[in-house]
């Protein structure tokens, strides 16, 4: 995440020197004299304000980043909750429909098991009852399988649902901060430029003074 430079404020401030060396005075020692210090002086004035504007750069980085750092983890705990009760909610709904689809089975089942308990059977009758439950076991782990498998290949979809939403979250999050950031540091930008051309113009103006008393 970087602060992008919108100002080519070291141009702007090329061009305002330029403009204010223009109205010095015509070229003698005096005026050279002059033009050395007023020089020298706004070079300070310049490495001054961006060294200002570097570090108010990198404090602006850190706090933007900071700030993706907690809203993200915001917005990762919003969306783990979310597909947490999704998943709990969809898990309701497999086990519901296991409970539906095997129901006749299980009553099946237990026929089979009274039959044997309770009745009188031959051995051939038995076995004959002892394969029809054990087939409907078989049918009963089927159907158990098939829903299992339905309801992961469901969750799968779910969290890749839900991982294509958080990167989207979290690519407008990184966007919108980054924007702040970029509007922040253009308005910071204008107005340490306000500041500087301020101050070389009293910086002249007192330069000027000192040369005329002399």
């Amino acid at each position: 995440m970087r602060v992008k430079n919108r100002l080519f404020l070291g141009l702007a401030l090329s061009l305002v020197l330029t403009l204010l060396a223009g109205s010095l005075p015509p070229a003698g020692q005096s005026a050279a004299k002059s033009v050395g210090k007023e020089s020298i002086s706004i070079e300070t004035l310049l490495r001054e304000h961006e060294e200002e504007l570097d570090n108010y750069k990198a404090s602006l980085q850190q706090a933007g980043e900071d700030t993706f750092r907690e809203k993200q983890g915001e917005l990762l705990r919003a969306q783990a909750q979310a597909l947490h009760n999704e998943a709990k909610k969809l898990r309701g709904q497999m086990e519901e429909r296991l409970q539906a689809l095997s129901e006749d089975i299980s009553q099946g089942i237990l026929r089979q098991q009274l039959q044997l308990m309770l009745v009188s059977l031959d051995a051939k009758q038995q076995e004959a009852h002892l394969a029809r439950i054990a087939e409907l076991e078989t049918e009963m782990k089927q159907v158990q399988a098939k829903l299992e498998e339905e309801y992961q290949a469901q969750l799968d979809e779910l969290q890749s649902e839900h991982e294509q939403r958080s990167r989207k979250e979290a690519a407008l999050l990184k966007a919108e901060i980054e924007q702040a950031m970029d509007d922040e540091f253009a308005q910071y930008q204008l107005g340490l430029l306000v500041e500087l051309e301020t101050q070389i113009v009293k910086k002249r103006s007192t330069l000027a003074s000192e040369d005329a008393n002399r």
